[in-house]
């Protein structure tokens, strides 16, 4: 692997990065701040959040989300730099209507991890003890659109876009991402509208802009100013 050739993306991955610490972890302090409660939205498709089960050993896929998505950032802007500029786009979008949807409209799903049993308990495993720790990391807001199968989704699309990309680096990338958005289900971190906006506005958004000029704007953009920090010739 050519570090030349990788050096290009790490601008982008960095507003990767500040868009989601501005959109999700901002509202997730700003909500703690003010005390404001989401409203809970169990009662859409309440039958099939019912029929869900809590599986603590997905919290593996789950904990790997972030390393994940950084790796497959940075193979797939190393492979196709037009495809990380579509992942890049669709990034400002989705992150910035996630963001908005999180501050006008919280989300809780407290009620729903109390579900998983866990809750006042003093002889959690080392796996339900993970999960346990994530609630108490993450909190139980934020939660539509779940960010974790926007995120996953937008791997998966840039392996789609790269029709030369091996194999089993598809594979690993489409198992990998779809295990995360389960992950969301079986561990009670979302209900599945959560999953389900989070599809559609990756999706939706794709086949709008993917041959917009946006996206030429964009690469554009960034490929001005990685010229200018000579991280790009």
């Amino acid at each position: 692997m050519s570090a030349k050739k990788l050096l290009p993306t790490f601008l982008p991955f960095a507003f990767v990065v500040f868009m989601l610490i501005l959109t999700y972890w901002g509202n997730q302090w700003y909500s703690e701040a003010n005390g404001i409660v989401g409203e809970d939205y169990s009662t859409i498709f309440y039958h099939f959040n019912q029929w869900v089960p809590f599986l603590d050993w997905t919290v593996y896929p789950y904990i790997i989300a972030y390393p994940f998505w950084g790796l497959s950032f940075f193979y797939i802007g190393y492979r196709n730099r037009h495809n990380m500029y579509v992942i890049v786009s669709l990034v400002a979008i989705t992150f910035t209507i996630a963001g908005l949807s999180y501050f006008f409209f919280q989300s809780d799903v407290q009620a729903w991890r109390e579900t998983s049993g866990l809750f006042e308990r003093t002889d959690l495993n080392f796996t339900e003890s993970i999960v346990f720790w994530i609630y108490n990391a993450a909190g139980p807001r934020n939660a539509n659109p779940s960010m974790h199968v926007i995120m996953s989704w937008l791997a998966i699309l840039g392996a789609r876009m790269d029709k030369k990309m091996p194999l089993f680096s598809k594979i690993i990338i489409w198992v990998l991402g779809v295990a995360i958005c389960i992950s969301t289900q079986t561990l009670k971190q979302h209900y599945i509208i959560d999953l389900v906006t989070g599809l559609i506005l990756v999706e939706g958004f794709y086949w709008i802009i993917r041959k917009s000029k946006m996206v030429s704007w964009v690469e554009n953009l960034f490929t001005r100013w990685n010229k200018k920090l000579k991280l790009e010739s």
